[in-house]
């Protein structure tokens, strides 16, 4: 019988225990799988769009400026304000044109007695040269008389009038509706007639917005007046609009076309005011519409959408268009039916098991 050493007993003991530790010890079990939104995708036509910035500008500027001299006694406008043609704007002193026009007045009526006086002596002389009294050459001189008297009674009607309408231009009106500047003369400055500038109305009625894409940004494709195109404030709010102007050539500095888009004048756009422009290039044809949470760019610069399938994440590689709201247009790699997933990327691989939720087919919004 052999015997075996202590050292040898606890060798053999340690195993034993070391094996018995082995066999309790269980496989671990597989992981959950991961519970992600999705989106089933159609492919449609989709519009292609560029954006930019267009500016606001008045379709003109008209200056106010006096038809009378004299001194500036009041404004009547606040800087900045939205004025109808015909508001009073500024007041002329009228006194030194008050004057003129009863200083014409007076000279009106005493033309009118003049005339009267003229025509009753050519009257007489009619009625004695009829009855043979009187002499052909007193009746010619006094119808000559009465000629010159009613010419200077029109010319004293005119002026009349003249100094009149004068008068009525001490009131300085707007000549159209608009946004109104400063005033350019303070109340005491002595103004000029037909030379002193002293506001500039920006007409509101008569809004464009300027943009100019470059031809790197157009790569050839047509603008026309029948382009869409889709203004928007900063704060979102859209805008209707319409081509009215596209320059037929480029600018040799710096490669832009400029185009000018109208809006409406109730929507209140200001002059200086920044849009955000969109416009439509092209159209792609056949293309999906996934939300843009769901795409991923990879370190080559290529992008991806992961897709479950059979119940994993199968990524696919695809190739974007331009962003559509919150979505973007993918131009080729999905197919009709694919179940996009669009969440929890972070923590998805090629292969994950994933479970989704149903949604309908379609665009996503």
């Amino acid at each position: 019988m052999t015997h075996l050493t202590l050292p040898a007993l606890l060798t053999a003991a340690a195993v034993l225990v070391l094996s018995g530790c082995t066999e309790e010890k269980t496989a671990p079990a597989p992981r959950a799988p991961l519970a992600v939104s999705s989106i089933v995708v159609k492919a449609a036509d989709e519009a292609h769009w560029l954006e930019t910035l267009g500016q606001a500008e008045s379709g003109a500027g008209i200056n106010v400026i006096p038809e009378a001299s004299g001194r500036i006694l009041a404004v009547r406008y606040a800087e900045g304000d939205l004025v109808k043609a015909g508001d009073v704007l500024f007041e002329i002193d009228p006194s030194t044109l008050r004057a003129q026009l009863e200083a014409a007045e007076a000279t009106r009526r005493q033309s009118e007695d003049e005339f009267a006086q003229a025509d009753r002596e050519w009257k007489r002389q009619r009625n004695l040269f009829n009855s043979g009294a009187g002499s052909r050459k007193d009746l010619d001189d006094a119808a000559s008389d009465r000629t010159q008297k009613r010419a200077a009674l029109a010319q004293a009607k005119a002026a009349e009038a003249e100094a009149r309408i004068s008068l009525g231009h001490c009131e300085v009106k707007a000549p159209v509706a608009g946004y109104v500047s400063r005033a350019l003369f303070n109340p005491g400055t002595v103004v000029v007639s037909q030379s002193s500038v002293l506001a500039t109305i920006t007409q509101n009625d008569d809004i464009r917005v300027v943009f100019a894409p470059s031809d790197r940004d157009l790569a050839g494709a047509e603008l026309t007046k029948e382009t869409r195109v889709r203004a928007f404030r900063s704060s979102g709010e859209e805008i209707p609009a319409e081509i009215d102007y596209v320059a037929q050539t480029y600018s040799s500095s710096n490669g832009t076309r400029t185009v000018r888009v109208k809006v409406p004048a109730e929507a209140g756009i200001l002059p200086g005011e920044f849009l955000r422009i969109r416009y439509m290039t092209a159209v792609d044809r056949n293309a999906w519409r996934v939300p843009q949470r769901a795409v991923q760019q990879l370190p080559d610069g290529t992008y991806s959408v992961y897709v479950a399938k059979d119940g994993k994440a199968v990524a696919k590689a695809v190739e974007v268009g331009l962003w559509e709201g919150a979505d973007w247009v993918i131009r080729s790699g999905l197919e009709d039916g694919d179940r996009v997933i669009t969440s929890h990327l972070i923590r998805l691989h090629n292969g994950s098991a994933v479970t989704t939720e149903d949604a309908p087919a379609g665009k996503a919004n």
